[in-house]
């Protein structure tokens, strides 16, 4: 399946400025002159067994005075680290033709107001809109404060996405984070004012219950937003929730509960989180988490019945983040902040004092949403669809915009003139590394080859189309093909991936129409035999023809039950039949 990896990188203005009036704030945005963690994440990559996959750095400036800088910064990063993956940039720039092009085709405003890079929830939406532009099936989410340590990360991370465990498809699988000792537990150290506010502890007790255990994939009441795994069939239809200040991660578990869809832990999927040290005040960073969890309780509290979602309760969440979405709340709050505001005045921090006890106030008077967190998330969700809608409508034009940011891309040009003189020898030489044709003599291998011939196809070239006539057998010689068709919506649904060594040709037999379309998933070398070339030398060579005849139809065979393998999982899935299978 097409994979897509985001990693959002946050800059802000050079360590002389500083901080300034207008600036979005994120917990460490790297200035724009140092070289911050994203280097450091990218040569983590380089382990990795399997690249095959495309990246995604989404740059976030703290202000758009600096938005030029951060990327020329985060190019040169890329560049240097040479990670030999296709590698993206997702700009405000980039962002801003997006959003012209939509205006220009109609979009509502209220639609484009979802396009934004502006808080971490908007962040995170940009994340899994950028791997949808890139007509991705998964999107894996990591932070530029993180290093990959294990070489088949990904192949972990894709394992069980897409697939039927314990009865339920998986559309979302949640990895943990390791901190700098190799363990999974916050790196913090309790103190008494968190006798009432034990966030480290519930979450301990959590990550006991859920990372520590078996069997290795469970239900989590709990992700991280920095090892995420998401299905396209997920993400087209959950959108992270703008309205909430931070923990967008849990809150889209949550948006995704309530939509039917269930998150899935994976206790192999582990990643190290080495974030910089926190600068903000104790108080600052408890008044955070008053606002979020008042938030994600109000959402909880404000559902009523609607088709096709779920109804959701605190209990649903426990041990964390359950413990603070109860009726306990507002109680925690009162003790924690007391306690934390004599913890201050013991110090002497005046001002400190009264910012804890402010955050009491608040959490009665401020942080209570003014609206009904329910019903706003649904529009919200329902404009999130529309923008989906539109993007595959537009994919082409869109693509387009993204491609202009493509630091890897390269241009393969096809030189159809020195494919139709590739001569006998080389052709033969094809034919002898394939098994297929182990047993076959060098006459009969020179027979074949003079009835054959090598084409090649560019990324994203059609090899043929649902409705062509075709009667030719396919050899992959090289690279691989995706057999699609199209949905109501234009989108692709995938039928199979068909790469080097394997055999397309099933139209050649029944001698009909294709059904589906064959397209290049990057550059292809095919060889291919006309099904008049094969009936002339059954004739002149009835053993040989037959021979071959065979090799075909065995390779179209095992094709054939694993086509049917998946038309079981994609009916379950509620996908597009594989009856139209090529």
């Amino acid at each position: 399946m097409r994979t897509v990896v985001v990693i959002p990188t946050y800059w802000g203005r050079k360590n002389e400025i500083g901080f300034k009036e207008g600036d979005i704030v994120y917990d460490h945005a790297t200035p724009i002159d140092e070289e911050g963690t994203l280097g450091r994440t990218l040569e983590s990559m380089k382990i990795l067994k399997k690249k095959d996959f495309k990246l995604v750095i989404l740059i976030c400036p703290t202000h758009m005075e600096i938005e030029h800088e951060a990327e020329e910064k985060a190019r040169k990063i890329v560049k240097g680290v040479k990670l030999e993956v296709e590698t993206y940039l997702f700009t405000r720039k980039t962002l801003k033709k997006i959003k012209r092009f939509g205006r220009n085709s109609q979009l509502k405003e209220n639609v484009l107001s979802l396009l934004s890079l502006q808080g971490y929830a908007n962040v995170r939406n940009m994340c899994i809109f950028a791997s949808h532009l890139l007509n991705s099936d998964i999107t894996v989410l990591i932070d530029d404060d993180e290093v990959i340590e294990n070489p088949d990360f990904m192949d972990i991370a894709r394992e069980f996405i897409g697939k039927r465990v314990y009865g339920e498809t998986v559309y979302g699988v949640a990895g943990y984070y390791l901190n700098k000792y190799g363990n999974y537990y916050d790196d913090v150290n309790i103190e008494p004012w968190m006798t009432y506010w034990n966030r480290f502890g519930s979450k301990s007790k959590a990550f006991d219950k859920i990372i520590g255990c078996g069997p290795r994939l469970k239900h989590t009441p709990f992700v991280f937003g920095g090892a995420m795994v998401v299905h396209k069939n997920l993400y087209q239809i959950v959108a992270f929730d703008p309205n909430i200040p931070r923990g967008e991660d849990i809150d889209y578990l949550i948006n995704a509960k309530m939509f039917g869809f269930d998150f899935f832990l994976d206790n192999k999927l582990s990643i190290k989180h080495l974030p910089p040290k926190q600068t903000h005040p104790i108080w600052k960073r408890t008044r955070e988490d008053i606002y979020r969890f008042i938030y994600e309780k109000s959402k909880i509290d404000s559902q009523y019945e609607v088709s096709n979602m779920r109804i959701v309760s605190a209990k649903d969440f426990f041990p964390y983040p359950g413990e603070f979405l109860t009726d306990e709340l507002e109680n925690k709050i009162f003790k924690t902040n007391l306690l934390l505001a004599l913890e201050y005045l013991a110090n002497n921090e005046v001002e400190a004092c009264k910012e804890s006890i402010k955050n009491i106030y608040l959490s009665i008077h401020e942080a209570i949403p003014k609206k009904d967190p329910f019903t706003a998330y649904r529009k919200i969700q329902k404009y999130w669809e529309k923008l989906i809608d539109f993007t595959l409508e537009n994919k082409k034009e869109i693509r387009r915009i993204m491609e202009e940011k493509n630091l890897f891309k390269v241009d393969v040009t096809v030189d159809k003139e020195h494919y139709e003189k590739i001569g006998l020898e080389e052709k033969k030489e094809i034919l002898k590394k394939m098994k297929e044709f182990k047993d076959f003599s060098e006459e009969e291998l020179e027979k074949i080859a003079r009835i054959s011939a090598v084409k090649a196809y560019k990324e994203d070239e059609f090899i043929f189309k649902e409705g062509d006539e075709d009667s030719s057998f396919y050899i992959m010689i090289r690279g691989c093909l995706r057999i699609i068709k199209y949905n109501e919506r234009n989108e692709e649904i995938i039928l199979a991936d068909i790469c080097s060594g394997e055999f397309l040709g099933e139209t050649a037999i029944v001698n009909e129409r294709h059904r589906v379309n064959a397209v290049a998933s990057e550059f292809v070398e095919l060889l291919f035999l006309k099904q008049e070339n094969l009936e002339l030398l059954i004739k002149e060579d009835p053993k040989l023809g037959n021979k071959l005849l065979l090799v075909f139809l065995e390779k179209l065979s095992k094709k054939l039950d694993k086509t049917n393998r998946l038309f079981q999982e994609n009916y379950i899935l509620g996908s597009s039949s594989l009856s139209d299978m090529d």
